[in-house]
């Protein structure tokens, strides 16, 4: 059979990939067979069949926008879960953290269709797309189709993407047309397509270095102009109040590995160590060697060791097409192997990029061995493991291997790519020298940032309350004079907890098809908010006779019992309304904002004395207050959230932001001064008061993960 021209290494390679035998071609059509059978009989009808996460994520808040409704809320964990619980989604929990409003939209036209219908064909779509990047992969590489094949079957994070519905095949399709865009001479067009990727999940940003290393302008004005018109269309969809949100609170955080859970051992650096140095009382209470300081360095250190090799590798002029892979291949891998503790196995369907181009290397220069090696890593990388239990120390990287077999194929792509400098005979100049020199700044700045936030964040520790439910987010703490009640969400849902002497009791004890989202208890009733189709309703617990409060949320008792203060939403717009005479059958709602107010949170005392947070225009939240004449004004109090008036009606907390931080401050409601409660670069929110009307409870993130909180106790009030 004649050779035919491998166009992107430039060789002549024989079309059945010699020296490959004919028995290794039947061993890969035999792999291939079965794993295509495995993904037909066994993966696919599974994704068929249920709303597993990711995908009701995405739907839920592109359907919300579709449907005309204020998003601005839709990270807050419980908002965007009773949205869901009232159009019966099929799955139990839902958050979108530390999902980008961007990326919801790829799935806007499928929000007219039941949401089961609507992932059927999200996972068709997936499917097809694996069509255009096989080929992409085929003119790069000069693989054989079967091969292409393989790599992507062989891919178990390809499985998990279909089975969750998730993002990354369509972000596949993304960078490998980029890239194979870049290599045709569309340089605008590779911009804008890394743009497009960057704008769905950031991490793809980082390819940005390659156009700049090259100071190729046009692929850098192709991203810009994309990158401007997807942050003007996600804000003309979602609105900029949920925009701000993610940029001061939920970014940051993502970025130093605190968007989701961070001490589950897994692929990422910052999970490891989170694990192996830094407490938590819940979640990681006896960490293997307790230091800040020693998380600052290593966290430091190793991103750097994995970013900085592919960013001075990287060559300030025009290269062959083998060149240009590798450094993609190389920037690629190594913002995986730097990604934050949400580094699930589904974000390495990436590496199908990587691994077509090294294989196609060590296939030309008959490296086998290497090769073997390429793909027990690549099936290490991508295989799901249960999370390890019981081990402590380094030991458990030999439990998670998906980080250091991460870093090792990253280090094989280096020395690619340092062998080939030295065999063209390429010195460093001054270019090279300046990014080092940055590089290591940037790493010093970065480890003192670090040590210092996470030694202030632990000082919220002293104020915790050592509770036994381990609930992902225990939120709306209320003392009960001999304990503490809160919501807590849990992987069934949000069930209302007391807990007080040693006891842990449910509302209801078993689990229930809805979710007792918030609540209000004093003078013997305790007011719950249950979430379900079509709409949630405030029940009394204590006699469920009373009649039922429909289409409510976060339920509020007056002072004297007789009264209950309530929310009411429109299209995600909320109004502060109050059901007097809790007791009489001639109820009725009566409206005590103004429907221009979108109100957030609210501390009822009487219909004549109450405070809340609400969005006015489009504006910041802040806090306002009423009087006799119910004339709610703002209060001057900046961005504020979460106002709650003591007991006796001489103090109000409340929670002001700063830095991207909500922390605890403090207001005499006679003289009108405030001062600061918490100084942490964490949240504190959602404070109520004891009776004594000097202590408040409240819910804090400080050492979990954004608005992931645990219940404190503080005395304010000497």
């Amino acid at each position: 059979m004649p050779p035919v021209c491998d166009r992107s290494l430039g060789i002549d390679v024989p079309r059945e990939a010699t020296p490959w035998s004919r028995r290794a071609v039947w061993c890969e059509r035999i792999a291939l067979c079965l794993s295509l059978l495995y993904l037909c009989v066994h993966t696919l009808p599974q994704a068929w069949r249920t709303l597993n996460t990711d995908f009701p994520n995405y739907y839920m808040a592109a359907r919300l926008a579709h449907e005309g409704y204020d998003t601005s809320r839709m990270y807050e964990w419980s908002w965007i879960e009773r949205e869901k619980d009232h159009r019966a989604i099929d799955i139990r929990v839902i958050g979108l953290l530390p999902i980008t409003p961007f990326s919801t939209l790829m799935v806007w036209p499928l929000t007219g269709l039941a949401p089961l219908t609507a992932k059927h064909i999200w996972i068709l779509v997936n499917l097809a797309l694996l069509v255009p990047v096989g080929w992409m992969l085929r003119w790069m590489t000069g693989r054989h189709y079967r091969q292409i094949a393989l790599a992507f079957t062989l891919c178990f994070p390809l499985y998990r993407n279909l089975l969750f519905g998730q993002f990354y095949v369509l972000l596949l399709f993304l960078i490998v047309a980029g890239c194979w865009s870049y290599l045709r001479g569309f340089h605008a067009l590779a911009g804008a397509l890394i743009a497009l990727a960057a704008a769905c999940k950031i991490f793809p940003a980082l390819l940005f270095v390659f156009f700049l290393r090259r100071r190729d302008w046009r692929a850098l004005a192709g991203g810009a102009v994309t990158a401007i018109a997807a942050a003007a269309i996600s804000v003309a969809v979602f609105g900029w109040n949920v925009h701000r949100t993610y940029l001061r609170e939920i970014l940051p955080w993502a970025l130093r590995g605190g968007g989701l859970e961070p001490y589950i051992p897994g692929a990422s650096i910052s999970s490891v160590l989170h694990y192996l140095f830094l407490s938590e009382p819940q979640w990681n209470p006896h960490p293997w060697h307790y230091s800040p300081l020693s998380y600052a360095l290593l966290m430091c250190g190793l991103q750097m060791l994995a970013l900085a090799p592919a960013i001075l590798l990287l060559r300030g002029k025009e290269a062959d097409r083998g060149r240009t892979l590798l450094e993609w291949s190389a920037l690629l891998t190594a913002s995986l192997a730097d990604l934050r503790a949400d580094a699930a196995s589904y974000n390495f369907v990436l590496l199908v990029f990587p691994f077509c181009v090294l294989a196609a290397v060590l296939f030309q220069r008959k490296q086998y061995r290497w090769l073997t090696a390429l793909v027990i890593a690549y099936l290490g990388i991508g295989f799901p493991l249960p999370i390890a239990q019981r081990v402590v120390g380094p030991a458990i990287l030999l439990y998670v291997p998906r980080l250091p077999l991460t870093f090792a194929l990253l280090l094989g792509i280096y020395v690619l790519l340092w062998r080939e400098d030295r065999g063209e005979g390429i010195s460093w100049d001054w270019t090279r020298y300046g990014l080092a020199a940055a590089l290591a700044a940037s790493l010093i700045l970065n480890a003192v940032s670090t040590f210092r936030l996470e030694r202030a964040v632990r000082e919220e520790y002293k104020f915790r309350l050592p509770l036994q439910m381990q609930g992902f987010l225990n939120s709306s703490p209320q003392s009960t004079g001999a304990g503490v009640r809160y919501s807590a969400f849990t992987l069934t849902g949000y069930r209302l907890v007391t807990e007080g002497q040693g006891s842990v009791r449910f509302d209801p004890p078993s689990v229930a098809p809805f979710d007792d989202l918030s609540f209000a208890s004093g003078h013997g009733h305790t007011w719950v908010e249950r979430a379900s189709s079509p709409r949630s309703q405030i029940v009394d617990l204590q006699q469920p006779s009373l009649p039922v409060i429909d289409d409510g949320r976060e339920p509020r008792l007056s002072a004297d019992g007789q009264s209950l203060g309530f929310l009411r939403d429109d299209h995600g717009r909320g109004q502060l309304m109050v059901r007097r005479s809790l007791e009489s059958n001639a109820n009725r709602d009566v409206a005590l904002t103004p429907s221009r107010l979108n109100i957030y949170e609210a501390s009822f005392v009487s219909e004549d004395e109450y405070a809340f947070s609400a969005v006015a225009d489009g504006l910041p939240p802040e806090v306002y207050l009423t009087d006799a004449t119910h004339k709610n004004s703002p209060i001057g109090l900046g961005e504020s959230r979460y106002p709650a008036i003591s007991p006796d009606g001489r103090w109000m907390a409340y929670s002001h932001l700063e830095q991207g931080m909500w922390n605890l401050w403090l207001r005499d409601q006679g003289t009108g001064v405030t001062r600061r409660i918490g100084n942490v670069p964490c949240n504190q929110v959602q404070a109520s008061w004891e009776a004594d009307s000097k202590t408040i409870v409240y819910g804090t993130d400080c050492g979990r993960s954004v608005w992931f909180t645990a219940v404190a106790r503080r005395r304010v009030i000497p």
